[in-house]
């Protein structure tokens, strides 16, 4: 069913999902800073989770090669897109953060706006060319390129941001680890597939 599900309409019942989850929180706890904290925190953490999963989803398939491997692999483009929807909506928040509370922006390093907005620009680009009718349009080695740079730099700036909440806060271990995981597994994916390529030449 999932994969007969074209990418604009999955865009779209995931942008439902996540506002009707979003409506019910607020609904409950108000709308004060508390509350809009944790949709800060928990659409960051779905949206990481989702990236890991996709990232990885040819190295999991290459040492994993059962039925729910393959799966991961085969819907690899949806959950790219799911976290693209998560994180979008991860940025809402905390705009709706900074011009109605908290100026989350306005206090945050040079440094961490141009890092994290970067990690926006490739995760749009990304998005976008995920549509057949876009990628089609790429060259592959221009596809490949986009999607391996914006990858890394989107891994990157996960990284560095549950680092600092490990370290100082005291939370966010599991998607530090996961992302740790996560550059093992494709590492080790890359030098065997290297070996394995370089028996044959």
């Amino acid at each position: 069913m999932l994969a007969k599900l074209s990418y604009s309409k999955l865009l779209i019942y995931v942008s439902l999902l996540i506002l009707l989850m979003a409506g019910i929180h607020l609904l409950i706890n108000g709308t004060d800073e508390d509350a809009i904290r944790f949709l800060i925190s928990y659409s960051a953490k779905l949206s990481a989770f989702f990236f890991s999963i996709a990232f990885s989803a040819s190295s999991i398939s290459y040492f994993f090669n059962c039925n729910l491997s393959r799966s991961l692999l085969n819907y690899r483009p949806q959950l790219g897109l799911t976290f693209g929807v998560f994180h979008t909506f991860h940025l809402g928040f905390l705009i709706w953060l900074q011009s109605a509370i908290h100026p989350v922006f306005t206090l945050a390093k040079s440094s961490s706006l141009i890092g994290g907005g970067m990690a926006y620009v490739f995760m749009y680009l990304m998005m976008l060319t995920t549509f057949p009718s876009i990628r089609s349009r790429l060259k592959t080695k221009t596809w490949k390129a986009l999607h391996l740079v914006g990858g890394y730099w989107i891994w990157f700036i996960f990284v560095k941001t549950y680092w600092r909440k490990v370290s100082i806060q005291n939370e966010g271990l599991f998607i530090f680890a996961l992302l740790i995981i996560v550059l093992v597994i494709r590492v080790i994916y890359y030098i065997k597939a290297k070996s394995l390529k370089s028996k044959f030449e």
